[in-house]
């Protein structure tokens, strides 16, 4: 670590931080971030290995970037990379100032449960006439100087930030303890961490070329799906509205036919995701697609028996069979990881003296830290109106969606992942409608949307990748923690200007290109609220079986895992199977886990090649999404979703 790296990355956090919510809510471009392999952040990884260290070559060689000061960089960028966009603002601000606003609507009923519930200091207003809000969605009328209102949003933000600031720091010690177990104990792939730890490997040995692109597969790799996604974007150069996305029409065909009620999911075709999908253990690409297959066929048995699903693959059965499945997932890998766990406590109580010399977070701290950080969460939940054991449970249910996300991101290559439960109506649910208080429910309810509704852009995988790649550092690695915490403080802060001065007071949440999901998700989100207020009995509908299904499924693959050697199929496809990234990315696992299979069988160097051949995919179709978008931003021509990254 160097202070030249240090300044460099916060040059590029202070960068992105300003351009991502212009560039994603304001203009509508393909999203610089949108995943957690953020293209926005490669750009500039490649910026600086293969430009700025090729002038600093000519120069003086001795002044290259080392391989340790590009991650330094990256890992910088990728935590602050969730403050921006779908991770915290897209959710926050929105939340906060919807409920003023749209209980204005003549549909809603929120001002007499909803409003009059929330604790002060929640919402951005109380009054359905707040100025505030009804700027913030309706913007600055032209001709008027664009003003925030910063004295009104100052207590809201305070009242978020103590508790988004707490959330981060648990996630890091989270991190901190099971950063060895994951990397060196169960020898997870982290595959969205290797892809730049390999592309800069040999950033300073005096070659002009870092060591992949050295590689002719690699080369060939990185060309063909450059041009392939010059040739998606080319009927922008015809008028579309938009570029091609290669798919295989199986919703068409399916729709025609008595299976239509299944819904499948078209097959798209995304570079990036086959790259990954080979990356990956086999077990694990097959298990994404699989158990998408298996879902379709659950609908399609339930519906033959003459008990259909309700609500089909997004229905509430599946919703709580994912539930269960995620409870079950993170006991799972507590129960693999309790003698590291046990080890660590004894560390913390000072009864052993296991080496943690080498861990960017020492084990004491780690564990001292997560414990006051959770009991900081449980202790801002009470004072805000939440019973203490609910508070417990909330925030043990909100850490295991992050536990969960962080497995797939690390061992799935999954760098698009989402779920369609939270952990508000998932109590609400299995407590018969008992356990909320009005306040508590309009509290528990909207910090579940602020920070795990969207998982694209979650910070624990952005975290856990970070603590991985921490390896490289040579020297003062126990300074990581507190450069990521300056990171995010520095990201929340250009983030938290960026969004609400020139996003929405200048053109309005309406006004921009994703005003309508501002609508529909902030809609939905209080009138489950005012439900649970109004009907707290008949709106607590839990789905006992699929609860059951999902956590027993889940135990009995981790089982079959943990006793067969040879089980083909990983667990981790069950846990994400509803979910919207596996209905995007199942075709194309499936395509990826078909060409290591052919690679496997027919040895020799094809798998070396057809690895090299598809490192060169990611990086080749995570450039020409950052070119796409810098070219819109320079053109105003949109890309539309040729790219997976929306």
């Amino acid at each position: 670590m160097t202070w030249r790296a240090f300044i460099i990355g916060l040059v590029g956090v202070v960068g992105l931080c300003l351009l991502v919510p212009v560039n994603d809510y304001r203009i509508g471009n393909t999203f610089l971030t949108g995943n957690h392999f953020p293209a926005g952040v490669f750009a500039f990884l490649v910026f600086l290995t293969l430009g700025v260290n090729l002038l600093l070559r000519l120069v003086r060689r001795a002044w290259m970037l080392r391989q340790s000061e590009l991650m330094l960089v990256w890992c910088m960028m990728i935590v602050a990379s969730t403050v921006p966009a779908s991770g915290l603002m897209r959710n926050l601000l929105p939340a906060v100032a919807s409920a003023p606003y749209l209980s204005q609507r003549p549909d809603l009923y929120w001002e007499d449960d909803v409003l009059a519930a929330a604790p002060d200091g929640i919402l951005l207003s109380k009054d359905p006439r707040s100025p505030a809000a009804r700027k913030f969605f309706e913007g600055t009328p032209e001709g008027e100087p664009v003003r925030v209102p910063w004295r009104q949003w100052s207590r809201v933000l305070t009242t978020w930030g103590a508790y988004i600031w707490l959330y981060y720091l648990a996630t890091f010690f989270l991190g901190g303890i099971l950063r060895r177990q994951w990397v060196d104990a169960e020898r997870l792939m982290f595959a969205t961490a290797r892809v730049p730890l390999e592309f800069t490997e040999g950033a300073r040995e005096g070659r002009a070329l870092p060591a992949p692109m050295r590689s002719k597969a690699f080369l060939v790799g990185a060309l063909l799906t450059i041009a392939f996604g010059l040739i998606r974007l080319s009927p922008l150069l015809f008028g579309a509205d938009m570029g091609w996305l290669p798919l295989v029409p199986f919703w068409r065909v399916f729709s025609e036919t008595s299976l239509h009620y299944v819904n499948i999911s078209d097959g798209k075709i995304y570079p990036l995701a086959i790259g990954f999908a080979f990356l990956v253990p086999s077990d694990v690409s097959l298990s994404i697609w699989f158990f998408y297959t298996f879902m379709c066929l659950q609908i399609v048995i339930a519906h033959s028996i003459g008990l259909p699903l309700e609500g089909g693959r997004s229905g509430p059965f599946l919703q709580w069979q994912q539930a269960g499945a995620f409870l079950t997932l993170a006991g799972g890998m507590l129960y693999m990881a309790r003698w590291h766990l046990w080890a660590v406590l004894r560390q913390a109580l000072g009864r052993s003296a296991l080496d943690d010399s080498k861990e960017p977070i020492g084990y004491r701290l780690s564990f001292w830290g997560l414990l006051a950080a959770l009991a900081g969460l449980v202790a801002w939940n009470v004072y805000f109106g939440v019973g203490a054991g609910t508070a417990v449970a909330l925030v043990a249910l909100t850490f295991t969606v992050v536990m969960v996300h962080c497995r797939m991101v690390a061992q799935g290559g999954l760098f698009f992942t989402q779920h369609y439960w939270s952990p508000s109506w998932f109590l609400h649910g299995v407590s018969g409608g008992r356990i909320f208080s009005a306040p508590a429910a309009v509290v528990a309810s909207v910090q579940g949307q602020v920070l795990i509704h969207d998982c694209r852009e979650l910070l624990g995988p952005h975290a856990m990748n970070a603590l991985r790649i921490s390896s490289v550092f040579e020297r003062r690695r126990r300074l990581f923690l507190p450069i990521m915490l300056v990171t995010l403080a520095v990201a929340l802060a250009v983030a938290g200007y960026s969004s609400l001065r020139w996003v929405y007071y200048d053109r309005g949440a309406l006004n921009v290109p994703i005003g309508s999901s501002h609508v529909y998700h902030m809609t939905n989100l209080y009138n489950s609220v005012h439900l649970m207020i109004s009907k707290p009995w008949q709106s607590a509908d839990p789905r006992w079986g699929g609860l059951a299904t999902g956590a027993a499924g889940m135990a009995a693959l981790l089982g079959l895992r943990g006793l067969l050697y040879w089980w083909p199929v990983h667990p981790l496809g069950f846990a994400m199977a509803v979910s919207w990234c596996t209905r995007e990315l199942w075709f194309s696992f499936f395509l990826g886990w078909l060409a290591k299979t052919l690679a496997l069988k027919i040895g020799g160097n094809a798998l070396r090649n057809g690895r090299n051949f598809l490192l060169g995919v990611i990086i080749g179709e995570a450039t020409m999404v950052a070119l796409a978008t810098f070219g819109s931003l320079l053109t105003g021509v949109r890309t539309g979703v040729v790219f997976l990254s929306h």
